[in-house]
């Protein structure tokens, strides 16, 4: 596994573009990005302050990349499940230290063991829960991977608590994987986070994610799995696709309900947004907006709580003075990229979403997703009057990421 640690700071400096569509449309054709669409903006809905999208829907069909196309968020969507989470604690349904021994152990849903009977709610949103990463996931769990896919469905007002709980029963009758309190990239415990919350509120975590997050905030472009199931032609979303390390051979992947993660498992990976919803969710985060979150529960929220680097969701950095805490975390299904960052003491962040896995390694893709962000957090600084050249992306946690947990997988 490589750690892919970008500065953004570059030692060549950044290649010069009149604006910033002629420096994506570069970068799309020269690295072969297949389609892209990113922004840095300001913390209120809609200021964006540097915005482009380029590319294509299908490599080679020409079908161009829309501003309101969706894109699948992978674990960069794991912050919008904590955040929700915020809410339902602060209504008072659920408190973060509550645990799984109260939520399923004591109420006779099922025995949890004992090493995991004080994980918290809030651990296991901040991958501090004990529960297992992908290696053990993959190799202990078939029969579960099994269930929940062929439990999956995508259609609306589907009931996914069942398939939760059986996730969360699965992973909960054995011992911890690591001490709690260590952190560990788990798969699947944001879906024992969910299931918890499912319990304590009696409503299934779609009804929570829109009545807590989409509806208050106005995401009216985000959803839940992926963007389409239709392989009709010309394609309604964009498609993900796979590529080789010089991306000379690119192919798409035809959307379908088993392409992306299993429907019990949207809370660790499965949800999706256009580039404008996902800003106001990222908004909300910069402006901490009152009417949203109490401000304790903001702070909260962007105080790491694992290991003093991850919390709900986020990898928080404070580790400079210059900028204050980076908060931020990319996702990906294998196939598809998204990433987000926000930078409060400035007031500023950035999304981007595109339709291929590139980020992942370092390939002639991610050199072009690299050099992307690198020029827009450049000339970003250019006109605030401040130096973001120290600002980085870290990619580590991508190689543990739900890619790995698909149905063929398991073939």
């Amino acid at each position: 596994m490589k750690l892919l640690l970008l500065a953004l700071g570059c030692v060549v400096h950044a290649q010069d573009f009149s604006n910033v569509q002629e420096m994506m449309e570069h970068n799309v054709a020269r690295y072969r990005m297949v389609g892209v669409d990113a922004g840095a903006f300001l913390g209120s809905p809609g200021a964006y302050l540097s915005r482009a999208y380029a590319g294509e829907r299908i490599f080679g069909s020409g079908v161009p990349i829309g501003g309101e196309d969706m894109f699948i968020l992978g674990s960069s969507g794991k912050s919008m499940t904590s955040t929700m989470a915020a809410r339902v604690v602060a209504k008072g349904y659920i408190s973060w230290k509550t645990t799984t021994k109260e939520i399923f152990h004591d109420t006779g849903l099922f025995d949890v063991h004992p090493s995991f009977q004080n994980s918290t709610l809030e651990s296991f949103v901040s991958h501090g829960s004990g529960a297992p990463g992908l290696e053990i996931v993959v190799d202990k769990y078939h029969d579960m991977v099994d269930y929940i896919f062929n439990k999956t469905s995508w259609e609306p007002g589907f009931d996914n608590r069942p398939a939760r709980l059986y996730l969360s029963q699965t992973i909960l009758k054995d011992p911890v994987s690591v001490e709690p309190g260590r952190f560990m990239y788990s798969i699947g415990g944001f879906t024992v986070a969910g299931a918890m919350l499912e319990v304590a509120t009696n409503k299934t975590f779609e009804q929570l994610m829109t009545e807590e997050l989409y509806e208050p905030l106005g995401m009216t472009g985000c959803g839940f799995g992926p963007t389409t199931t239709s392989t009709d032609q010309p394609p309604a979303q964009p498609w993900g696709h796979l590529g080789d390390s010089w991306a000379a051979h690119v192919v798409p992947v035809p959307p379908s309900p088993y392409a992306n993660v299993a429907s019990a498992m949207i809370p660790d990976g499965g949800l999706h947004c256009n580039l404008n919803s996902w800003q106001r969710y990222l908004a909300a985060h910069l402006a901490e907006d009152e009417d949203f979150l109490p401000k304790d529960m903001w702070t909260y929220i962007h105080t790491p709580i694992t290991q003093d680097f991850y919390g709900f969701g986020w990898m928080i950095d404070n580790s400079n003075d210059e900028t204050g805490p980076i908060l931020q975390h990319g996702g990906t299904d294998g196939h598809n990229f998204a990433q987000a960052i926000i930078v409060p003491r400035f007031g500023i962040g950035l999304n981007i979403g595109t339709n291929n896995g590139g980020g992942l390694s370092e390939s002639r893709q991610s050199t072009g997703f690299s050099k992307t962000l690198s020029w827009i957090f450049e000339h970003l600084g250019g006109k605030l009057g401040v130096d973001l050249s120290s600002v980085a992306i870290d990619n580590s946690f991508l190689g543990l990421d739900m890619h790995g947990l698909k149905r063929t997988t398991f073939a």
